[in-house]
């Protein structure tokens, strides 16, 4: 099949996944092809080895623009099937033009107009697992939903952990400022453990806090390597890092962007603190004791969180998944040669 895979472009998380569905797909001798724009497209045309395209979207913008960007691509491409990774409008056009689609998503709402698009769906794939799981699960769209676990690639564990902190923020922006001073001016009295400080576009403006034990990073793609030998994340509580972190059984401190700012990572963090994985505060209760405290509770191994068993089985299950939501269509009405 010819199958277009549209990943939402806001962060890195939203290109992982669909990467590793596009290779899983590729492997079933698909023709893939993945569209996205911004940080998710910069993050795959370094790791995407098929074709990909560049919406040459901002990462939040006018619906006008993204109709008729959308719309000559899936007149461009001609897909058989669509894989839709979180771009509700993307759903409208597929079902007017009689293309199949699965929409992937790690949240759900009831608000009329989002469940109005997410009915056009053929299936609903969550990259989560049903526990604790803080979404609404509308009665109008139960029959298309399927739980197929977290959709993460996670490396081998490193054998020993080296006194290491990380400070992250997928895709930093301006409103996470506040996040990475505070955060940095905490650890600072961690003075045996590094602080490796992923600040993106900030670092410059971030590098007056700069001491002996703090270093900062531009280019995200050491994160993983980072990570995986660190003794504790301090992080936004985006749902494919909490994930990695949680397979990786690496210690975290969440503080979610305000609801006003993601609506959305209050509640993964939520998700996760409830499921033991992780430790989390709102942004409006950043005390820097608070911080400071979970922080000490955690390196001194008072705090022991849980870790996930990852089998990397949730791949298999979402693309099974992608492939039944393509086939339930073409039974119904097979598509035109």
């Amino acid at each position: 099949m010819r199958i277009l895979i549209i990943s939402r472009g806001n962060g890195f998380g939203h290109a992982k996944r669909d990467l590793l569905v596009a290779k899983e797909l590729i492997q079933l001798n698909h023709d893939v092809t993945i569209a996205s724009y911004s940080s998710g497209y910069q993050y795959l045309r370094m790791v995407y080895p098929g074709h990909l395209i560049n919406l040459n979207l901002p990462a939040a913008g006018s619906s006008a623009d993204r109709i008729l960007k959308l719309l000559d691509l899936i007149r461009h491409t001609q897909p058989e099937g669509i894989v839709v990774d979180e771009e509700l409008l993307v759903l409208p056009m597929a079902k007017s033009m009689g293309i199949p689609t699965c929409f992937i998503t790690n949240w759900l709402e009831k608000e009329t107009e989002t469940l109005s698009f997410l009915e056009m769906a053929d299936r609903i794939a969550i990259v989560d697992t049903p526990e604790h799981w803080m979404f609404p699960t509308p009665d109008s769209i139960q029959n298309k939903i399927q739980f197929v676990g977290p959709v993460v690639e996670v490396p081998e564990a490193a054998a020993r952990k080296e006194k290491k902190i990380i400070i992250t923020s997928g895709s930093p922006t301006i409103v996470d400022v506040p996040f990475f001073t505070k955060s940095i001016a905490t650890l600072k009295g961690e003075q045996e453990y590094v602080k490796v400080v992923y600040s993106g576009t900030l670092t410059k403006s971030l590098k007056r806090y700069k001491d002996d034990s703090t270093h900062f990073v531009e280019e995200p793609s050491t994160f993983m390597d980072e990570v995986k030998t660190s003794s504790l994340v301090v992080c936004r509580g985006g749902h494919t890092t909490l994930w990695e972190l949680a397979s990786l059984g690496i210690p975290a401190i969440a503080i979610p962007r305000r609801e006003e700012v993601n609506p959305y990572n209050v509640i993964y963090a939520k998700q996760m603190g409830e499921r033991g994985y992780i430790r989390w505060l709102q942004e409006a209760d950043m005390d820097t004791d608070l911080i400071a405290s979970y922080a000490s509770r955690i390196l001194k191994g008072q705090d022991r969180l849980q870790t996930y068993a990852y089998d990397g089985v949730a791949v298999e299950h979402l693309v099974s998944c992608v492939l039944e939501s393509f086939s339930l269509q073409n039974e119904e009405k097979p598509l035109c040669t």
